[in-house]
């Protein structure tokens, strides 16, 4: 018979749980995003939330980091679904990615952090405030701003450029299939929550 060390179990054991308090709690945020009118996808949601809490839990173990991780998934995948529904975001989400990046005090430092917020934030402001008032909207800059913050500045001003660089592709292959429809207002916040948690796991 053979023998497994009792640390390899309570790490197998650890990983399950994780991942299973993650898909539970998907399962309620999405009967609550359901119940709002958003647009959601129930197996899509759990496949994401599984892999995802999975990935954090290999990358960083069952630890407070790979918690904050998942709490950042879920408030982003809330805010994502809110941008495709009415193309806006509660400001209590942005505020809640702050607040959960003070946990990167130690592992980031509060240096870092606060110079990521200010080199998204500043370029933005100054776009929309200046003409010819080209920027994000809003939302936007304040949710890309909070990322930054939790990330620090090398990790969120990627995040923040790999969003960008997702949303422009996308936006391409869509008019050239769409050539003939009128342009319509285009949900960036999926795509600046793809580059945040791409940059999470690096």
């Amino acid at each position: 018979m053979i023998a497994f060390p009792y640390s390899l179990v309570g790490a197998v054991l650890g990983t399950l749980t994780f991942v299973g308090v993650a898909l539970l709690v998907c399962l309620i945020l999405t009967r609550n995003m359901r119940e709002r009118g958003f647009p959601t996808h129930l197996p899509l949601f759990l496949i994401l939330t599984g892999f995802y809490s999975l990935a954090l839990a290999l990358r960083y173990g069952v630890s407070l980091v790979a918690m904050q991780g998942l709490l950042l998934f879920l408030i982003l995948l809330y805010a994502s679904c809110s941008d495709l529904t009415s193309h806006t975001m509660d400001d209590y989400l942005w505020v809640m990615v702050g607040i959960l990046g003070l946990l990167s005090c130690y592992g980031v430092g509060l240096p870092s952090m606060l110079i990521g917020a200010a080199m998204v934030f500043v370029p933005q402001i100054l776009l929309a405030l200046l003409p010819p008032h080209k920027a994000l909207g809003g939302a936007d800059i304040k949710l890309s701003t909070a990322v930054a913050f939790l990330l620090g500045w090398q990790k969120g001003l990627a995040a923040l450029l790999l969003g960008l660089l997702l949303a422009v592709i996308v936006m391409l292959i869509v008019q050239r299939f769409n050539r003939k429809k009128k342009k319509q207002a285009f949900a960036l916040i999926p795509f600046l929550s793809v580059g945040a948690m791409v940059m999470f796991l690096i």
